[in-house]
Parts: structure tokens; C-alpha cells; sequence
């Protein structure tokens, strides 16, 4: 098949979507697209956002201490990070399509494995083996909606596609404490929800064009210093807002058990409240995204890394009537920084290597990330979580206060 025609195409059916012909929003095949890879966004996400809801659930049933589930988050956080890249350059060698079906069946799969772990020794393989697979989603779907879409509307298009990952951290923990509570074991929800990623990955083969841009060959480090060479036009407004994620990492990843052990929330309802951010990430990601394509990226970053340390701080000050309205700014501030942050990092990538040079940002994000679930876990596992979270919150606070410092100047 030729590169940048689509399977549609050759049926005649769709348009091709080439550098010169892009995807618009106001078209049929723009909207197709767009439909088509939210929807496997949101599959990719339903087994991969349980952990952390379900986190009390399955510290109960193995017996955890908190730095037993700090290192749990971590296994999978560290292993999906490092596995970006890979699948990244994957991508960018035999097409975004590919990489992104077959991780989908294979996130199925993991599912399964995670469902029928017996001891904590196997929970933890099976995490790591999950945090392979999710690798597999994020830098070849923004390859392909760069590819698609013009630089005009790709931050809202970007905000509109993260959407699909943001309803599947509400709606899979919402649904997955209901049945953890009615079926009294943290497994089923992981077996029911593997079906998903695998019927979404069939979709997605379907509606997706085959748009492949591969880079010339005969350069082997070509990949490293193109990866530099982004790293270093936005690298130090991209480190910042990556600085925030060891904290933010840490508060999400331990939010359901702070709600359950600090708060006295049962189990199934922390869970739910685990998705708010996520619930309102659905309106802050396409705003991010559209404002920053009006704004710039710059500004519409620090705008949310300066309100996301106040967010936090007011998780652990309010009285638990009134938790949704801290839970709520921390997913517009979170998606808002999130996706302009992935989008200034797509702008910046040569069109051949968006899908290596996303996997790097993601690696790098993922493993910064996968630093602070083991540390809170361990702090609050000397001082108590109600303690270790408000020493946290405190901290990012402070973080916010220096990213409007430091921010003007980048």
C-alpha cells in the first residue's frame, strides 16, 4: 500500500489525508477519525485506570503495607514509561495503525493476567507486563492525529481525543467499585473490562488511515539527535511541567486510600471519587486545547501548573461535604497542562519522528512519575497518609509559586 493512503481509501471510500491534504474537523472522514480514536482511547484506559481506585481493595486482599503498594503503582508506572519509546519508534517504522490495534488486543490480554494474579509476587509481574503494553497508546495516537489533522485545529483535536481517556478514568472506576463491592473481590472488574480494548482495537483498524511517513534510512542516531534537538527548543518548559508530576503522581496514585484511611470513605465510594478529575479532565482537555491554539502553549501551561499546587492543598483543608470542589480544579488544572504540554511537544517533531520523539516525552514523563508512588508510600507508611498528604500538597504549592517565577522567563 502506498504511504499516506488510507485502507478506506483504496476502496473508495475516504480521502487520503496527506501533508498537503490534511483532515478537517468539519468533514466526514475528520470526524470518523477523531470518533475512532477516542473510542480507543478510552478501551486503552479501562483496565489501566484501576489500580489506583481499587488500590484498598487489593491491599486487603494481599495483606499490603502502604510501601508495598507505593512499589505496586511503581511496577506498573516505571515499566509503562520505559516502554514508551520503543513502541515509539515502532510506530514510526511500520505505521501508528499497527502499533495501536495490537496494543490494544494485547491490553486485553494483560487484563486477564492481572485478574487471576495469586500472590503479590504475580500482581506485580502482571502490572509490569501491563505497563509494557499501555506503552503502546499515547506517542503513535498523537503521530497519527498530527499526521491527520493541520497544526490549526491539533490542539483542539488533541483535547477532543483526550477526552476519550479522561471518561475512562471516570466512568471504569466508577463501574469497577460498583462491582468489586457486589461481587466482593477486586477481580472482576479487570476480567469484564478486557473485553473492551479488543473489540475498540477492531474498530479502530477499521476507521483508521494507514498515514506513514517513514524516515529515511542509512542515520541510526538520526532518531537521538532529532529527539535532542526537540528536547532542547522546549525542554525547559516541558521539564517544568513535568516536575509537578513526582507530586501529582503521588496524590492520584494514593487518592482512593487517603479518601478511605484519612477520610473514613467506604471503598466503593472512594473509587467513584477517584474519577472526578477525570469527569472534569472531559472539559479540560479540548479547552486546553482550543485556548491554547489561540493563547499560545506557553500560557496556557503555566496558567494550570500555577493552580494545580493550591488544588491539592485544598484536598487535604476541606471538609469531606465539600471534596468534589478540590477533586474537580485538579482535573482542570490536570488536563489543561497535560494535553497543551503534549501538543507543544507534537508541534516541535519532525513529521517522521513524532511517533519516537512522543514515546521519549512520555518515557521521560511516565518515569519521573513512577518516582513518587514508592517515596509517598514509604512516608506514609512512617507518619500516617493523612500527614504524608498534606506535606505533599504543601510542598506543590510551593512548585506552583516557582513555576510562575520561572515560567516568564522561558
Amino acid at each position: 500500500m502506498r504511504a499516506g493512503v488510507s485502507v478506506a481509501e483504496e476502496a473508495g471510500r475516504l480521502p487520503v489525508a496527506t501533508s498537503e491534504e490534511q483532515l478537517s474537523l468539519r468533514k466526514g472522514p475528520g470526524q470518523t477519525l477523531l470518533g475512532g480514536i477516542t473510542l480507543a482511547h478510552f478501551s486503552h484506559h479501562v483496565s489501566n485506570s484501576l489500580l489506583s481506585p481499587l488500590l484498598p481493595f487489593i491491599q486487603s486482599a494481599f495483606g499490603l503495607s502502604y510501601a508495598q503498594s507505593g512499589f505496586a503503582v511503581s511496577a506498573f508506572a516505571l515499566s509503562n514509561g520505559l516502554s514508551n519509546a520503543p513502541w515509539g519508534l515502532l510506530a514510526d517504522r511500520i505505521g501508528a495503525r499497527a502499533v495501536i490495534t495490537a496494543g490494544l488486543v494485547l491490553m486485553g490480554g494483560t487484563s486477564v493476567a492481572l485478574a487471576l494474579a495469586g500472590s503479590y509476587e504475580w500482581l506485580l509481574l502482571a502490572l509490569v507486563a501491563m505497563g509494557v503494553v499501555s506503552g503502546s497508546y499515547h506517542g503513535p495516537a498523537a503521530a497519527l492525529i498530527a499526521k491527520a489533522y493541520s497544526p490549526s485545529v491539533r490542539g483542539a483535536v488533541m483535547g477532543m481525543h483526550i477526552t476519550g481517556g479522561h471518561l475512562s478514568f471516570f466512568a471504569a472506576p466508577l463501574i469497577a467499585g460498583a462491582l468489586a463491592n457486589a461481587t466482593g473481590t477486586w477481580r472482576t472488574p479487570y476480567l469484564w473490562f478486557a473485553l473492551a480494548p479488543l473489540v475498540c482495537g477492531g474498530v479502530l483498524w477499521l476507521v483508521a488511515p494507514r498515514l506513514h511517513e517513514r524516515p529515511e534510512p542509512g542515520d541510526r542516531f538520526a532518531a537521538f539527535r532529532e529527539v535532542g534537538r526537540v528536547f532542547r527548543d522546549v525542554g525547559p518548559l516541558v521539564s517544568l511541567a513535568m516536575a509537578f508530576q513526582v507530586g501529582l503522581s503521588a496524590v492520584l496514585a494514593f487518592l482512593a486510600l487517603y479518601l478511605v484511611d484519612a477520610r473514613g470513605i467506604n471503598p466503593g465510594v472512594a473509587a467513584a471519587m477517584f474519577g472526578v478529575p477525570q469527569l472534569v479532565g472531559m472539559v479540560g482537555a479540548p479547552l486546553g486545547g482550543a485556548l491554547s491554539d489561540r493563547l499560545g502553549r506557553k500560557a496556557v501551561i503555566l496558567a494550570s501548573l500555577a493552580a494545580l499546587g493550591p488544588a491539592i492543598w485544598s484536598l487535604t483543608a476541606v471538609p469531606n461535604e465539600l471534596l468534589l470542589l478540590p477533586l474537580g480544579a485538579i482535573g482542570l488544572a490536570f488536563a489543561m497542562r497535560s494535553t497543551v504540554t503534549e501538543t507543544l511537544v507534537l508541534d516541535s517533531a519532525p513529521a517522521a519522528r513524532r511517533g519516537t520523539v512522543l514515546g521519549a516525552y512520555y518515557l521521560a514523563n511516565a518515569e519521573i512519575g513512577g518516582i513518587g508512588a514508592p517515596l509517598f508510600g514509604l512516608l506514609a507508611s512512617a507518619i500516617g497518609i493523612g500527614a504524608a498528604m498534606s506535606y505533599m500538597s504543601m510542598a506543590l504549592v510551593v512548585l506552583s509559586g516557582m513555576a510562575l517565577v520561572v515560567g516568564r522567563r522561558l
